[in-house]
């Protein structure tokens, strides 16, 4: 061999090692971008989970309220209720030691009527039921 094809051979080398350094330094930037992607897809589903789980705990306190809140205006329909029972037949009692008997049918015939019109039934049953 002489000079002038040692001379290309060697340049030819040194292409194909420059070519060889580039392909490296661009499959190493593509591993680092592949790592840095997985990474922000593992945050953005730890993101997503945390959120989802922040939600769902949110949901079940305002459906813990809302339980709470109904069983507050249950308690307070009771209440309403036998309140008035007690003082209908508070009334009847008296009116009955009393001897009033038109008096024992007037309170009772009102008391039906209007536990009638407000709808004893519906303020008993919840709604929608």
């Amino acid at each position: 061999m002489d000079n002038q094809e040692l001379i290309e051979v060697n340049s030819e080398i040194d292409r194909i090692n420059t070519r060889v350094e580039n392909i490296e330094r661009i499959a190493a930037t593509i591993e680092d971008l592949a790592e840095k992607g997985v990474e922000a897809f593992v945050k953005h589903m730890d993101h997503k989970e945390e959120t989802q789980q922040k939600e769902l705990e949110l949901d079940n306190a305002k459906h813990q309220r809302e339980l709470e809140l109904e069983n507050t205006i249950h308690k307070r329909s009771v209440i309403i209720v036998g309140a008035t029972v007690v003082g209908v037949v508070a009334l009847v009692f008296t009116a009955m030691i009393l001897g009033e008997k038109e008096l024992v049918k007037t309170i009772l015939t009102s008391s039906l009527a209007i536990g009638a019109g407000i709808g004893i039934k519906s303020a008993l049953n919840k709604k929608g039921s």
